[in-house]
């Protein structure tokens, strides 16, 4: 009986769990993004392991390094360009990649009959930074009720200082509501989420942040809690139960 045919498996069996055990190994891959003409100014890009959503954002000048499986897919977004995927599965295995990442810019369609102005992610920053900033209509909050009795019983119960107070609450709830609502058109631009235009409110009720959270959580805990919410909320509105269907 000839060896050669077992010794021939023997090494194709070798040689494919070599090939599966580099795919498993840890490599660091690291290099420079772009535009498309070699411009680095890009303000946040955000790049992403799509299997374990853990990602950073890149360094001034697009220099970014990220962890990740040798079979792993990065992904790499900023705002006005498109997402682009990165697999390293087919080259050659090393613990260290050096890449070059060149992103496509986006392109309206003129034919489009609505275009929502996307904002960036400084101006949403800007706009994040005003939330919670309730102006008080107590007049005497530093007063002690005892000292003006009458006056701090009228601020309490008078219907117009209620209405102001109000005002107030309703103004703010309605700039968070703005903020998150920019930060959708965003992502949706990036393709992190997909949501129409009407389901906003009812995604920003589902998601309940609070202005301290939004004011204080970096861009990419931001992005990540908004995308986690995001996929709950699609499971919850995917599932139609059973005794439904039959009405």
């Amino acid at each position: 009986m000839s060896l050669k045919p077992i010794v021939s498996t023997f090494v194709f069996l070798f040689a494919a769990a070599c090939c599966f055990a580099q795919q498993e190994q840890p490599v660091t891959i690291s290099g420079k993004i772009t535009d498309n003409r070699g411009n680095d100014n890009m303000y946040q890009v955000v790049v992403v392991n799509e299997r374990t959503s853990a990602g950073n954002f890149a360094s001034p000048g697009g220099i970014f390094s990220i962890s990740a499986m040798h079979s792993d897919t990065i992904l790499f977004s900023a705002s006005g360009f498109m997402v682009k995927k990165v697999c390293l599965n087919d080259s050659a295995y090393k613990t260290h990649y050096t890449i070059a990442v060149k992103l496509d810019s986006l392109h309206l369609n003129l034919a489009e009959v609505k275009i929502y102005p996307v904002k960036s992610l400084r101006e949403i920053d800007e706009n994040k930074d005003r939330l919670g900033n309730i102006p008080s209509t107590d007049r005497y909050q530093n007063t002690h009720a005892l000292s003006t009795p009458i006056s701090y019983l009228f601020e309490r119960f008078n219907s117009m200082e209620q209405s102001k107070r109000k005002v107030a609450e309703l103004t703010d709830e309605e700039a968070r509501r703005t903020v998150l609502k920019d930060l959708f058109h965003l992502y949706i631009k990036n393709d992190i989420i997909n949501l129409d235009d009407n389901q906003f409110d009812t995604f920003i009720d589902y998601l309940n942040f609070s202005d301290y959270f939004i004011k204080n959580a970096t861009d990419y805990e931001l992005l990540m809690a908004i995308k986690y919410k995001y996929e709950a909320f699609e499971n919850a509105n995917s599932y139609v139960p059973s005794t439904a269907k039959h009405h």
